[in-house]
């Protein structure tokens, strides 16, 4: 079970860090080109989601890794859980299918982690 977790939480935590990057570093036009429903938001707005989502990532990992304070590991899965949920109501006002399953996949994946480092296998 413990090498299951891992496998999500990188294949997660790469996620939120490659999503999380393109909100710091690219501009609002260039990020409209990749997602659509960026123009609901703010510059300032989307800046402080990718921060959020890369803290997030590093969070899935890196405690775990130099094996100090892993219970920030469930933290940054909580969080994310938390990013995952709004964007989940987003994309269902937007009626975006597509990214609405996505949502929800990688919520009940983050839920997982959270029930998996908490309840169940201890790092």
């Amino acid at each position: 079970m413990n090498i299951a977790l891992w496998i999500i939480q990188i294949i997660i935590a790469a996620l939120f860090l490659t999503t999380g990057s393109l909100k710091l570093v690219l501009t609002k036009d260039n990020l409209i080109k990749v997602f659509e429903w960026i123009e609901d938001f703010t510059e300032q707005r989307l800046r402080l989601i990718g921060a959020f989502e890369v803290l997030g990532g590093l969070g899935l990992f890196l405690p775990g890794v130099y094996s100090t304070l892993e219970i920030l590991i469930p933290i940054a899965a909580i969080g994310l859980t938390i990013i995952m949920v709004m964007a989940t109501f987003v994309h269902s006002k937007r009626k975006e299918t597509k990214d609405l399953i996505f949502n929800i996949i990688v919520l009940v994946l983050l839920l997982l982690v959270v029930a998996g480092r908490l309840f169940l296998v201890r790092l």
